[in-house]
């Protein structure tokens, strides 16, 4: 298993989007009360354009307000999930649906948002192969050149997701369905970010991959 901290937020964001190519813009002053961690995410992030944040939605952190002891900090692509953290305990971070009951999650700050890298990563990357319906006994050989990333367990956008990965690879993993006869089937995401690392998904006929070509 990887351990999330020792991924290297910077060195990830440039190993898979080239290096920085601007000065972190500095936060106003006004920002001085959010975590510490992400100020410094959002000075980090500043240094790519176009964005490496492109999926889900970051409020701007001049915009982020306090309401009933949480601030919500990044939705989901539709608005419909909500991230906010504990404003008496900043370390604290809570999910929920829009207009449902908060819960807190497993992930304190540091480890959140490398979470949250890897996963805008998966589904951000220009080179990638999904498949929504993966039986249990090909995933061994798709993620072989992997290895699972010991991170909290998110609810979305399904529970029980996993990542997986290497220097060339990332994946995400997350069950899918189970068939009439008991059979898991998962849902796959792979990326990198060259595409002749995805080669070998190509070789299996018996998943049908959608991705770019």
């Amino acid at each position: 298993m990887i351990d999330p901290s020792n991924i290297d937020l910077q060195e990830f964001l440039a190993l898979w989007y080239g290096p920085p190519n601007r000065l972190p813009s500095p936060l106003p002053r006004e920002c001085d009360w959010l975590p510490e961690p992400l100020r410094e995410w959002h000075g980090i992030i500043s240094c790519w354009t176009p964005s490496p944040q492109s999926v889900k939605r970051m409020t701007p952190p001049a915009e982020i307000k306090e309401s009933e002891g949480k601030a919500v900090f990044m939705k989901d692509p539709s608005g419909d999930w909500l991230w906010a953290f504990d404003v008496a305990n900043k370390s604290t971070i809570f999910d929920a649906e829009l207009h449902g009951e908060w819960s807190e999650t497993s992930e304190h700050f540091p480890e959140f948002l490398i979470h949250n890298a890897l996963n805008e990563t998966v589904y951000g990357a220009s080179a990638w192969r999904e498949c929504t319906n993966v039986h249990s006994e090909l995933l061994p050989e798709i993620l072989s050149p992997m290895t699972a990333v010991s991170l909290g367990e998110w609810r979305w956008p399904t529970p029980g997701g996993r990542i997986f990965m290497s220097d060339e690879l990332l994946a995400e993993v997350s069950p899918a369905m189970r068939s009439s006869k008991g059979a898991e089937s998962w849902e796959v995401r792979v990326a990198s970010s060259d595409s002749r690392h995805l080669s070998y998904l190509d070789s299996l006929e018996s998943v049908k991959w959608m991705g770019p070509r």
